[in-house]
């Protein structure tokens, strides 16, 4: 009874805490085991707002002009807009809140990493709250737009500089080129920075960019961000210092170091061996760092599944819903994704999203490729009430049930994910091998291949996922009668 009591203190606290708050890793294509670019974010916000995935149709022009759901931001509707996925909330209908997708020009995006832009910056340039963009309108707006990951970086630029960004936020971009990462600076100013092919980015809800060339290809930026640091004395120019784009417009605060430092130092940490950096000094962290071995998708997904396991600052396996530390998995997560590139391959099976609905220590990655255009009809539905027919729910209840006695129930249903997320791999190196042998001459055979092997594989993973509810249900009865046994009774 204690350690129900205990872990339902974890899945509430997880609920309640700041509500934007997530975690992304970035790796280049020379940095990976199969020379692709992975663009990955866990999605944190609330447990029981379910997610569902939705295939945009290309459109000669859009039916209507772009409406924030969450303030009055508004854009002009998209001429000749592309095919696009996105993972929305519930109630805004695929219209807003996408979060992430490829478009059919091979573009990938994430957004958005919320960010804290310095007290400072923010005096002087607010945010624009009830006009500017945010979260809610990016992926939407964007994505049927851009035919390249640089595109899309100038044209959330120059909307960030007309209209104003609503709140603090970063946003990966990606495409067979590379990826580009985008974080604000206040209402206004922005810059982004293409990542270095060798090495690997990690962010963990604050800015984390400092250099800025000006001159450099790899680098963009508003263009008076530096101007407008000097003239506000965000950055007082110092023979022989360059100016660092983090000090002058982010932060570093007592409470980043609990709550994003030790995300960031632990992923480092375990990409990179031998780093000698200390946990509470953030402002100190490498921005970019190449792993100790190349990494796999396999890799970044164990990366968003940390939680401190094996130490005394993982949470679930000590009952301790005081626990300072934030663990990169937590219950609220809505949804991961992680977006792989591989540019030697056509864009339908070259792009793949891998998305786990939930915690995603105790859920599967499933890949979506690029080129699907039938999405299984459970990944579409659900709301915020519990059901019996969508995806989100589905992994949901398990979820719910594996943390209720953390120690005993969450190995078998990772044993038993891991399994499947294997067994799935053996099956896309067939669905390649099928789809690469007649895409040229046989389209339309070869993109009906995608969609069944996606329908099968949602299948697959929600058939071992209620068979694992009901392990996990029996077990719990037993405890509970245990628990509750009289001898004589």
């Amino acid at each position: 009874m204690k350690k129900i009591t205990l872990l339902s203190a974890l899945i509430s606290s997880a609920i309640t805490v700041p509500a934007f708050a997530c975690t992304t890793i970035l790796v280049g294509n020379q940095a990976t085991t199969d020379g692709s670019f992975i663009v990955a974010r866990n999605e944190d916000y609330q447990a029981n707002n379910a997610k569902q995935f939705i295939y945009h149709p290309a459109e000669a022009k859009q039916k209507a002009d772009f409406k924030s759901n969450a303030n009055d931001f508004t854009y002009p509707a998209a001429e000749n807009a592309l095919e696009y996925t996105s993972l929305s909330d519930f109630d805004t209908h695929g219209t807003s809140m996408g979060e992430a997708g490829f478009n059919s020009a091979g573009v990938g995006m994430s957004s958005t990493e919320t960010i804290y832009n310095g007290a400072q910056a923010l005096a002087v340039d607010p945010y624009v709250t009830k006009t500017g963009i945010g979260e809610d309108a990016i992926e939407n707006v964007i994505l049927p737009r851009v035919k390249t990951a640089k595109e899309g970086v100038e044209l959330l630029g120059k909307i960030i500089e007309k209209q104003g960004a609503s709140e603090g936020f970063g946003v990966a971009f990606v495409d067979k080129t590379g990826i580009w990462y985008l974080e604000t600076g206040s209402g206004h100013q922005w810059m982004a920075q293409k990542i270095p092919a060798d090495k690997y980015f990690v962010s963990a809800n604050q800015g984390r960019l400092t250099t800025y060339k000006p001159h450099n290809p790899d680098y963009l930026a508003s263009p008076t961000l530096v101007s407008f640091a000097e003239q506000h004395a965000l950055y007082t120019p110092v023979t022989g210092e360059a100016f660092n784009f983090h000090k002058a417009y982010s932060q570093d605060t007592k409470n980043d170091q609990t709550y994003n430092y030790p995300r960031v130092w632990t992923l480092q940490h375990m990409y990179t061996k031998g780093l000698n950096t200390k946990i509470t000094q953030g402002e100190s962290f490498p921005v970019f760092l190449k792993p100790s071995h190349k990494l796999s998708v396999a890799d970044v997904e164990q990366g968003l599944r940390n939680h401190y396991q094996g130490t005394s600052h993982d949470p679930y396996a000590n009952s301790n819903p005081k626990e300072a530390y934030r663990p990169i998995s937590v219950f609220r997560t809505q949804e991961s994704h992680i977006l792989q590139v591989r540019p030697n391959l056509p864009i339908a099976i070259g792009e793949t999203e891998y998305m786990a609905y939930g915690m995603t220590a105790l859920s599967v990655y499933i890949p979506y490729y690029q080129g699907m255009t039938e999405v299984p009809k459970a990944l579409t539905i659900g709301t915020d009430k519990a059901d019996n027919l969508s995806a989100n729910w589905q992994f949901r209840k398990l979820q719910s049930i594996a943390m209720t006695n953390w120690n005993e129930f969450s190995p078998i249903v990772q044993k038993a994910y891991q399994q499947f997320e294997q067994q799935t791999a053996v099956k896309q190196q067939e669905l390649e091998k099928q789809y690469l042998a007649i895409y040229k001459k046989q389209p339309k055979q070869a993109q009906a291949l995608i969609n069944q092997f996606e329908q099968k594989t949602v299948d697959n993973a929600l058939a071992l996922t209620n068979e694992l509810t009901n392990t996990l249900l029996t077990k719990m009865t037993h405890n509970t009668d245990m628990l509750y046994h009289f001898e004589g009774a």
